[in-house]
């Protein structure tokens, strides 16, 4: 059998400039001032970032003075991390079974890291994963591209420059009523050309919302980005707060 592209180490190399672009990792910091201001916390709390990918949220949250468990399955990402933020728990494990029994104030989940699996139990094992991670009055926050905010502003092909001067065609396919979404990149960057098919889950917001009830969550709240903003026209993005 094939490897699943969430599990392909030539996926997250090839396309690491791609996801993590200079624009995006400077706005990481007011993403962070964000993200505590929605959730409550402060410092030294204990927040689990499943899964951590190259560690941007976890070493800026471990420069405040938070308590960081980063998780991700990809090594050369956890040995960037490290090297950033030694003080930082850094794990290797698959984030469907990673559980450590109410140790964390916080488990985070941000930039469409879920609905990876092509098998959909495989999202409610990471959502009771983080529900079993969280203390008592803990949050689960998911950050993804919501079914309403894609359908909104859907195109089926774009045409990108990027920050190094690669060209990337992106083409968008909507698969099964809006049930999942396939993408199709192809990267040209000098006399290379890389090419990589992946397939996401889709959520609307209240799908996501009874997903995390039915597998214990006491309290989901929607936000239309980190900042808190409505769930509602115009949305950059789907973010939900569970509670346990």
């Amino acid at each position: 059998m094939s490897t699943p592209w969430s599990d392909d180490p030539s996926f997250w190399d090839g396309f690491k400039h791609v996801m993590f672009t200079g624009k995006r990792l400077a706005g990481t910091s007011l993403e962070v001032d964000a993200l505590v201001k929605l959730v409550g916390l402060a410092p030294p709390a204990r927040v689990l970032d499943l899964p951590c990918g190259i560690g941007r949220h976890s070493v800026e949250l471990a420069r405040r003075g938070f308590e960081v468990t980063g998780v991700d399955l990809h090594e050369p990402y956890l040995a960037e991390a490290r090297a950033a933020a030694p003080q930082v728990e850094w794990i290797r494990a698959d984030m469907r079974g990673f559980l450590r029994p109410q140790a964390f104030d916080a488990v985070l989940n941000l930039y469409t890291s879920f609905g990876y699996f092509e098998d959909p139990e495989d999202d409610r094992r990471v959502a009771r994963s983080a529900l079993g991670s969280l203390r008592p009055g803990g949050a689960f926050v998911i950050e993804m591209m919501g079914k309403e905010v894609l359908a909104a502003k859907y195109v089926e092909r774009r045409w990108d420059e990027l920050e190094d001067g690669s060209r990337m065609i992106e083409r968008c396919i909507v698969e099964d009523g809006w049930r999942a979404v396939r993408s199709e990149w192809t990267l040209y960057r000098a006399d290379e050309r890389r090419d990589a098919h992946f397939r996401t889950r889709l959520y609307a917001g209240t799908e996501l919302e009874r997903l995390l009830l039915d597998v214990g969550f006491a309290d989901v709240k929607l936000h239309g980005w980190l900042d808190g903003r409505p769930y509602g026209p115009g949305a950059p993005r789907l973010v939900a707060v569970a509670r346990r």
